[in-house]
């Protein structure tokens, strides 16, 4: 009886609490330690856009950025993590609902060496999204990088561990998050999904799965790592649907520039998953990147530094049907043919044999401990200007119909933070504010049509969104690039425990 109200108190605690970056531990006996944390971000935003024609320059925003539980523990020397998304960063798709981030298990094979993780977890490949969105320098990760490389969460199964001087994780993904069971027809294409991170470390001993920009242990000598990291995608088929487009499908929802997908796996941004309408898919994407983590003690205070470099490539060749290979004919922009017949809503640009490739870099620092921090970051990102939607905006007036080929160029995109100053309150709270300043970023104005306007431009419409933070709307608006700096202003208000 003793036992089962243990059990029945620690799931009314469970029940009431919200999440974690500290967690704080409820129960504890021979075989289970339980841990309960929460945490909840606010964000004030200040945005100056000076290309948009129908609204303020000027914006202020509120956003709820994150709600989010976590329980963690220890069940007989088996270690389990769940995390989940509530509130304004939880996504409602199209097959189901996107709140759970994690939820893993780590059985040992070597205790304290070597483990295997099974279930929902971080592709831990990127350093940069895989930092731990708890123990940020910056009020959110890089919306630039993020929109371009984010690994994001997925069901797969990971070898990881440390031996000696060296760490690695690598396994196997579905490249279907959260995706509910469906028993319908797939083809697979062998090899699986494939990951693997590689590196040496002196000092730094983070989770891979949870890297961590600040609120590490304490620094008392000069602490380095180093590591390479791959990712390998052959496409299958998957449902109605395939693999690829099913990892980045989540930038269609409204503002879901986060956990799940990046551009280069969604059809806003890559034709190629337009024209995957026959099947099998045959279809690669692939990434490498390596990266680096510095730490040092500077008298009373601690020195960091970070980069990496990134390279992505996403090759297709057309589906082969009844053993023949499918031709495309381009009739018009945003009309096409594949094998004669004719793709409503066209895939445009989509040739046999086609890549596309994008390049990317990030290097960020930070000098301060507690109270205060003082960070800067600058990332880049060189896009590929096959990089079109699939589905092109058209406008009628006067008995013409103007098809616009939403795209992007070249040209490389920087985003500089500078400064950030973190104000740790106490152990639980801290305050970040920070100024961005977006370059070269890529606007998407809705609305837009041949007709009207010196600039091309309606007199009405929803006005002009920066694509790195609204990528949703590359399906339905004219894109181009910004000739004008634009600045950003950003503060945060984290509450963890």
């Amino acid at each position: 009886m003793k036992a089962f109200q243990k059990w029945m108190l620690a799931v009314v605690l469970l029940a009431g609490l919200p999440v974690r970056t500290h967690a704080a531990e409820i129960f504890q006996n021979d075989d289970l330690t339980l841990n309960v944390g929460g945490r909840f971000q606010e964000l004030g935003q200040l945005q100056y856009v000076q290309d948009d024609p129908t609204r303020d320059a000027l914006r202020v925003y509120l956003f709820n950025v994150e709600d989010r539980i976590t329980i963690n523990g220890v069940f007989k020397g088996f270690k389990f993590n769940f995390e989940e998304a509530l509130g304004g960063e939880d996504i409602n798709s199209g097959n189901n609902n996107l709140g759970l981030l994690e939820y893993s298990a780590d059985v040992p094979l070597i205790p304290d060496l070597v483990y295997v993780k099974v279930g929902q977890f971080k592709i831990p490949t990127n350093l940069e999204s895989a930092d731990y969105e708890g123990n940020l320098l910056f009020t959110g990760h890089s919306d630039l990088m993020g929109l371009f490389f984010n690994q994001g969460y997925d069901n797969g199964l990971s070898l990881w561990g440390k031996m000696g001087g060296w760490d690695f994780a690598g396994g196997v993904e579905s490249a279907a998050p959260d995706l509910p069971q469906r028993y319908l027809p797939e083809i697979f294409q062998f090899p699986p999904e494939l990951f693997l991170r590689i590196g040496i470390d002196d000092g730094i001993k983070d989770d891979p799965f949870h890297p961590k920009q600040t609120d590490f242990d304490k620094v008392t000598k000069s602490e380095f790592a180093l590591h390479v990291n791959g990712q390998f995608e052959n496409d299958s088929n998957a449902g109605h649907s395939d693999d690829l487009a099913l990892e980045g499908g989540y930038l269609t929802t409204f503002s879901s520039n986060g956990p799940f997908g990046n551009a280069m796996l969604s059809s806003l941004f890559n034709p190629f998953l337009g024209a995957n309408g026959v099947f099998p898919v045959n279809d690669q994407y692939w990434n490498a990147s390596i990266d680096f983590q510095y730490r040092a003690p500077v008298g009373d205070t601690v020195f960091t530094l970070q980069g990496e470099a990134i390279v992505a490539q996403y090759t297709s060749q057309l589906p082969v049907e009844n053993g023949v290979q499918a031709t495309v004919t381009e009739l018009a922009p945003g009309s096409e043919t594949i094998n004669g017949v004719l793709q409503p809503g066209g895939s445009r640009h989509v040739m046999t044999g086609e890549a596309l490739n994008i390049g990317g870099a990030e290097l960020q620092a930070s000098i301060g401990d507690d109270p205060f921090i003082l960070a800067a970051r600058a990332a880049v990102v060189i896009p590929d200007d096959g990089m079109v939607s699939a589905t092109p905006y058209t406008y009628t007036a006067g008995g013409n119909v103007y098809a616009f080929g939403e795209g992007l160029s070249s040209t490389p995109i920087f985003e500089i933070t500078l400064p950030s100053i973190t104000w740790k309150m106490n152990s639980d709270v801290k305050l970040i504010a920070e100024a961005q300043w977006l370059i070269n970023e890529p606007e998407a104005t809705s609305n837009v049509h041949a007709a009207v306007g010196a600039n091309n431009y309606s007199a009405t419409g929803d006005g002009t969104y920066l694509l790195t933070q609204m990528p949703s709307q590359m399906g339905g608006a004219n894109v181009t690039t910004s000739s004008a700096i634009i600045p950003v202003g950003n503060m945060e208000f984290q509450f963890s425990f």
